[in-house]
């Protein structure tokens, strides 16, 4: 995967450097600079080519949302705000991928990653990530979408089964639910997420990937009701 440069755009220096400290945790980013005004981070985009924009709503006077109705051809944008109203106008204009309320958490923003980096607009067009990178122990690996059969919960940890293997990564079976498309990921079960496209049998209470038997929780039935419509009138 090659490095992505990201930009913070950020009047108070104190919340920019505690996004880079946090930042600085993923391999694959690296700084390309800090601008206090709408008008440094348009100098920085002219001259840089920056993969990914921290936008903060207030910036000395300034909003920040300015940006995104300019017109310009920009990078995905996470915004990072302390205050919650101008999420929904944010999302209206359709250039932010993530609303971050500050102070947020390491967690939290890893999700926010994944989710900007899953859309990148080239031209008219939507350029997919297929992979998604989780912490297993001290290292991190890489894992594409297609490899992934399920998603088990296991504590505090999530065990993946991916090309005929079992990892153990180090994060909860929610976050993951969080962090994997939804077009291809759906939860089953509190302890189980399956890849749609694996799916080769079903019944009324179970899904079958292969030869591995995943049960269906009852209270995510309303969510299979499309998959399962087949097997109410037998009742």
């Amino acid at each position: 995967m090659t490095v992505k440069q990201y930009l913070i755009i950020d009047d108070t220096e104190s919340d920019a450097l505690y996004l880079k400290s946090l930042l600085d945790k993923f391999p694959f980013f690296t700084l390309a600079g800090i601008a206090p005004t709408i008008e440094s981070a348009m100098g920085i985009l002219a001259t840089q080519a920056i993969d990914l924009l921290f936008l903060d709503i207030n910036l000395n006077g300034q909003l920040g949302l300015t940006l995104l109705k300019t017109g310009l051809k920009l990078p995905p944008v996470i915004i990072t705000s302390a205050y919650p109203d101008y999420a929904l106008e944010s999302y209206e204009i359709g250039k932010a991928s993530d609303y971050l309320l500050k102070p947020f958490t390491l967690e939290r923003l890893h999700i926010a990653l994944t989710r900007a980096l899953q859309w990148q607009t080239n031209a008219n067009n939507i350029i997919e990530v297929d992979a998604v990178f989780l912490k297993m122990g001290r290292k991190i690996q890489r894992f594409t979408f297609q490899s992934i059969d399920y998603v088990e919960a296991y504590g505090i940890y999530s065990k993946i089964y991916a090309d005929g293997q079992m990892y153990l990564v180090n994060e909860r079976l929610a976050t993951l639910t969080e962090l994997l498309p939804t077009r291809l990921f759906i939860r089953v079960h509190k302890s189980y997420l399956i890849h749609i496209g694996k799916i080769t049998s079903y019944d009324r209470h179970n899904i079958w990937l292969g030869q591995v038997k995943i049960p269906i929780g009852q209270s995510y039935r309303t969510r299979l009701e499309g998959l399962l419509s087949l097997f109410e009138n037998n009742e």
